[in-house]
Formats: structure tokens, C-alpha cells, sequence
């Protein structure tokens, strides 16, 4: 008897590397040759192997979602996500002939639709991809700074993106901007130059991964333009909003559902964050793992699979009353506003901000900030050496695009935000406001601390109950803070404050620690017009 010999079970594929160019509006390239397809074969060896032959094909793509699929990229730049049996299947219809062999016996109808659809989710397939690393209906600016064009633009590594708009455009007027910036009440330049800092890091939120700041967006009153101004910060990209609370766990699973249930959202807002009364300040080590890291690992119980993503968020707080922790404000990009009078009477010139004028312009403000950066790009990319931030690359590249723009006073305010926001920074400058110049011991600055009402903020809690236990915390604190500047405002003065430590010999043959707080610089405060007539 003859019989037919089993096709050779194969051994598993080298893989190759996937094509490196982007089809130009040709059909899809058709494999000829028939892949033979084993059903005894392990998936090690017949998903690579398929997967190289449709990979070979030119228009086919890793989609940027966990598990999600492929990408098709048709003629004319227009994409479809395969992520079903039915649409691999007509996919590899097009472009492979495949021969099934069960128990060494051709097998018609095709790979089963169980194989399809664990192969669209697993790594042995999607791998053999050129993974699409953002699929975006705006424009963006790639790793080198030059504008997305419509389909697939490489941009090197984790910048391969698919853009499906139209040829973005860029001006080089900056009235929309300006208009907008002039009628909202900062409390400085510095705050005002920042707000338009969060714009463009907002635009460029594909640049600097694990090296964006929050974007601290703060305010006196209630109703005054926090989330106006973080409106316009996002403009035509997508915002998500959500609460904060005090438990860390809780935000982190708010968050990872918003990113899942929004996944073009570019900026996660903490809206109007507040304390409960048992905490001292905002905080958050999910928050602060988040911006820090370029390939966060999300994982919540009851927010589904567990995922990494390239980390392209922007994030943001807004509040009026709370105060954020020195870890936040140490990567923050802070902006204040400071309205003065009732903020139910104001009429700008412009119409409402946030309800008019944003939604009629943001194209015309689009526009604007991608020109502000076209030009900062034909000018040879200065960067700015002298701004100072931990987010070094992401300041000096913004910093530089405002200065080449006309925009002075980046993080002017960083400082001076630090110490009014960081409760203890913002005590330990009102202590050195109270008795510059002056060397102290531990246990006198806290008797000062308590006399001033600032001791909660500047003594551990667990140090608080006795006059010894009050000397130790604050003498903890202050060595901590030793070598550091602080910025506040006295009711006629801004000082900028030095603390120094000294151990040594003092009069009367007493030693040990003292510290001081010296005046690094002084500036008079201007006066109202009213105070000027009366002086």
C-alpha cells in the first residue's frame, strides 16, 4: 500500500526583521507559495511562520493597543483594525494561499477560527509586525521635530505613528494665543508664560516619556479659569477628567480605566482636588511613578488585563485650596491664577474663554503652537541652558522654544510656586521671614514655629507632644532643608531666604547646631494706586 508522506513537521522560523518602509499606495504584495499550515505543529512554529509571510506583504502593522490586533494600511493612507477571525482570515485570504494538513491529510476550510483569533492576541504572531506606535487624527511632531504626514511616518523608535488627518498647517501670528493669555488673571508672567508651557508640552506629548511635569494649575478663588486655562493647554486633543482621593489605590483605578475606556486621551486631569481634612497635602506615589516612568505597567483589580504602555499622557492637577507634596511640586509645572474682585462680573473682550472663544479658535491656537515650534525647528533648535527643572530634556527643549518665540519667564515661578505650595517649604519660609538673619537653636525655632502656628507643618507629628520631642523634629527638618533657598512675601516685601547650618562656639562659651535663614535678595512689593494717593 502507498501512502502519502506527512509534510516534514518544520522547525521554528528565524525571524526576520520586519520591513522597514511603508507601502506607497500599491496593492498588497501576494506570497505566491503555499504555506503549509500542521495542525500538529506547536504554535512556536506555524504562528511565526505565518506571521512572517503576511509581515513580507508591506501593509500590515502591529496596532499600538495591548493584544489588539494588526493594523491594515489601505491605499490613500485610510487604515482598518483587524482584530476579529473573520477579518484575519480575509486578510491572509488576500495574500497567502495556505494548505491545512491534519494527521498528514490536506484539510480544506482554512485555519481554524480559534487559532485566528488567539494568534491576533499573542505575542509569537504580532511580533513579527512593525509595530504602529500611535494611530492619531492630529498631527504630531516626530522624534526630530518635523510635522506627521498623512499614513505612516517613521520616527524612530516608539515614534512610528499613523496619521489618518489632513497635511497639518502652521502660522506664524500669535494673536489667537495672545488674546486668549491676556484675559486671564495670572498672578505673575511667569504663571501666564508656564500656561502656555503646558500647551506645548501637551502638543509634544509624544516626546519625553517618563520626563513630562504635572501640570499644577492653582488658583485663589473658585470658578476663576483653572480648568479654562488647562483647556486651553489641551485644545484639540483629547481630556479626561477625573476625581481625586485620598486613597492612592483608588486613584490608580480610576486612572487606568480612564486610559483604557479613552485611549486617545492626552491629558488626565485631577479636577479640583481637595483635602479631606485628615490630610496635609495632595499627593500621590501612583501619580508620581507615572510621570517618571516611559513605559508604565498598569494594573488595577477589576480594570481588566494588566498592560505596559509608552508613556504619551500629560497629567495635570487643579485645585483652589489644597496644596500638593513636595514630590509633586518638585515635577510640576505650576500656574496661578490670582482674580481679584467677583468673578461673576467679568466680561472679557473676547467672550467667554472656555465656552466661546477656545472652541471657535482652537484651530487658528493649533495652528500658533505648531508654529511657534516650525520656527523654533528652521532656527536650529536652540535649547534653553539655563532653565533648571528635574525634567532636564523636556525644560530646556520647551524653554527653548518660548525664548526663540519672545516668551521670557519659564518656570520664573518654580521656586516661589515650591515653597507656597510644599507646606513645609511654605513654613520654614515663614519662619525665616519672622527672624532673618538671626542664629537659632533647634529649640528656639520651635518654640517660634509654635508661636507662629506653623509647627504642624514643620515638626513630624510624632515629635510634637513635648518641648524635647518639638527641638528633635524641627532640627530633623532643618537639616534636611539645609543649603536650600525659599521664596514668600512679607506684607511689603518679596525675599528670597537662604538656610545655613553652622555647629560650632557661640557667646558665652555655649556650643552645638544653630541655623539661620539669610536674605538672599529683597524686593519692595509695588502699591495698589489706592495706598499710593494715600502715602
Amino acid at each position: 500500500m502507498i501512502t502519502k508522506a506527512k509534510p516534514p513537521k518544520a522547525k521554528p522560523p528565524k525571524a526576520k526583521p520586519p520591513k522597514a518602509k511603508p507601502p506607497e499606495n500599491e496593492a498588497p504584495k501576494v506570497e505566491k507559495k503555499v504555506l503549509d499550515w500542521n495542525m500538529e505543529d506547536l504554535p512556536e512554529i506555524n504562528y511565526p511562520k505565518l506571521g512572517q509571510r503576511l509581515a513580507d506583504c508591506g501593509d500590515l502593522y502591529r496596532s499600538p493597543d495591548y493584544a489588539g490586533g494588526l493594523l491594515l494600511v489601505l491605499n490613500g493612507g485610510d487604515h482598518r483594525k483587524v482584530t476579529t477571525a473573520l477579518a484575519l482570515a480575509r486578510v491572509i485570504e488576500d495574500r497567502v494561499p495556505v494548505q491545512v494538513y491534519k494527521d498528514g491529510k490536506p484539510k480544506g476550510g482554512g485555519i481554524p477560527n480559534t487559532q485566528l483569533n488567539r494568534m491576533l492576541g499573542v505575542e509569537l504572531f504580532l511580533n513579527c509586525f512593525r509595530p504602529v506606535d500611535i494611530i492619531t487624527s492630529l498631527p504630531l511632531f516626530l522624534a526630530n521635530f518635523t510635522l506627521t504626514r498623512p499614513g505612516i511616518n517613521e520616527g524612530g523608535e516608539g515614534q512610528w505613528i499613523f496619521y489618518t488627518g489632513d497635511s497639518p498647517t502652521s502660522v506664524d501670528s500669535m494673536e489667537a494665543v495672545n488674546k486668549f493669555l491676556n484675559v486671564m488673571e495670572f498672578d505673575t508672567d511667569a504663571s501666564r508664560t508656564n500656561a502656555l508651557a503646558a500647551a506645548l508640552t501637551v502638543l509634544l506629548r509624544n516626546h519625553f516619556p517618563g520626563g513630562k511635569p504635572i501640570l499644577i494649575m492653582t488658583s485663589t478663588k473658585s470658578q476663576s479659569g483653572k480648568d479654562t486655562v488647562l483647556a486651553f493647554a489641551a485644545n484639540e486633543v483629547e481630556s479626561t477628567s477625573i476625581s481625586y482621593g485620598g486613597k492612592d489605590w483608588a486613584l490608580e483605578h480610576k486612572f487606568i480605566r480612564a486610559v483604557k475606556n479613552n485611549p486617545a486621551s492626552g491629558l488626565i486631569v485631577l479636577e479640583n482636588a481637595r483635602l479631606d481634612g485628615r490630610e496635609k497635602f495632595i499627593a500621590s506615589a501612583f501619580l508620581e511613578r507615572f510621570v517618571t516612568d516611559p513605559r508604565p505597567f498598569l494594573s488595577s483589580p477589576g480594570t481588566g488585563e494588566p498592560f505596559r504602555m509608552r508613556n504619551t499622557i500629560v497629567t495635570a492637577i487643579s485645585t483652589n485650596y489644597g496644596i500638593v507634596s513636595e514630590d509633586e511640586a518638585n515635577r510640576g509645572l505650576p500656574s496661578h491664577l490670582n482674580p481679584v474682585g467677583d468673578v461673576a462680573d467679568r466680561k472679557p473682550d473676547i467672550g467667554n474663554p472656555k465656552e466661546e472663544f477656545l472652541p471657535k479658535n482652537k484651530y487658528q491656537i493649533a495652528a500658533e503652537l505648531r508654529g511657534m515650534v516650525v520656527r523654533w525647528v528652521e532656527a536650529g533648535m536652540p535649547m534653553d541652558e539655563d532653565v533648571r527643572h528635574p525634567f532636564s530634556l523636556w525644560a530646556k527643549t520647551i524653554g527653548g522654544i518660548l525664548k526663540f518665540n519672545g516668551f521670557k519667564d519659564f518656570l520664573a515661578n518654580y521656586r516661589q510656586r515650591k515653597t507656597l505650595d510644599d507646606p513645609v517649604r511654605r513654613g520654614l519660609a515663614i519662619l525665616g521671614a519672622a527672624k532673618p538673619e538671626v542664629w537659632l537653636k533647634p529649640e528656639e525655632w520651635a518654640r517660634l514655629a509654635v508661636q507662629l502656628g506653623v509647627d504642624k507643618a514643620v515638626i513630624p507629628v510624632a515629635d510634637q507632644g513635648s518641648g524635647a520631642g518639638q527641638a528633635r523634629g524641627i532640627g530633623v527638618v532643618f537639616h534636611a532643608h539645609r543649603d536650600e533657598t525659599f521664596e514668600t512675601e512679607t506684607e511689603t516685601h518679596k525675599l528670597r531666604l537662604g538656610l545655613e547650618k553652622r555647629r560650632g562656639r557661640w557667646g558665652g562659651g555655649s556650643s552645638g547646631v544653630r541655623y539661620r535663614f539669610t536674605s538672599l535678595s529683597t524686593e519692595e512689593l509695588p502699591l495698589d494706586d489706592a495706598e499710593e494717593g494715600a502715602k
